[in-house]
């Protein structure tokens, strides 16, 4: 059963008021997951043949590396998505206006907003520790005798503590009709638990947003 809330990207995209993505997404090994909610259905035809794809970031560069992963996620089975920041319209801060004339110059007719919704770090210390690696010594005399049997060497070694951080991030995605309406059709919950360290965070968060909407239909 769908569950009619009446919203519009033009309301969405009213950035002051929205928690942005205002750090830098890393991964290593992270694990990804999404979950989706329909809202109303769409008044025309889907799978959406164009998407506008906007990341709400104060900083230029995740929200550049966003965009465009997502972008190209998008467009990998032959539909078509555009980056809000590759289109010339782009503004370090939008306003709906901006975004109907994007909309417009892309001839776009789906819109998808995604901001960060929490980000939790937690942190692990494992102790290091002392230990001992042996090993008998050689005869040079060519064989064994009772001090070689007996005896070996030892050498002591040290292994350093490793304080290991783990980011859980919550990234909320909204995709609106891009026509007059602005209405919000569905939306995504993606949530990635990553240690720091890497870049490859949001290659993996674009691809479960795109996964996510072919599964449904919305996109190709």
């Amino acid at each position: 059963m769908l569950k009619h809330r009446p919203s519009t990207f033009s309301r969405a995209l009213t950035l002051t008021a929205l928690p942005v993505l205002a750090f830098v997404l890393q991964s290593c090994g992270a694990r990804t997951s999404v979950t989706g909610t329909w809202l109303e259905q769409p008044s025309g035809a889907v799978p959406f043949r164009h998407v506008l794809v906007i990341g709400v970031s104060p900083n230029s560069r995740v929200r550049r590396s966003f965009e465009i992963a997502l972008a190209e996620e998008l467009a990998a089975r032959g539909g078509k998505a555009s980056a809000a920041v590759q289109t010339p319209e782009s503004r370090p801060q939008l306003a709906p206006q901006i975004v109907s004339s994007m909309v417009r110059s892309t001839g776009a007719d789906a819109v998808l907003v995604t901001r960060l919704a929490s980000r939790k770090v937690s942190a692990e210390e494992t102790q290091g520790r002392v230990g001992v690696k042996t090993q008998r010594p050689m005869n040079l005399n060519g064989g064994a005798g009772l001090v070689e049997l007996f005896s070996l060497d030892y050498q002591e070694y040290e292994e350093p503590g490793e304080l290991r951080a783990t980011s859980t991030a919550v990234v909320e995605s909204s995709l609106y009709e891009a026509d007059n309406s602005g209405r919000l059709i569905f939306t995504l919950t993606t949530t990635s638990e990553f240690r720091e360290g890497r870049d490859d965070v949001i290659g993996d968060v674009a691809k479960a947003i795109a996964t996510k909407l072919r599964r449904e239909g919305l996109v190709r």
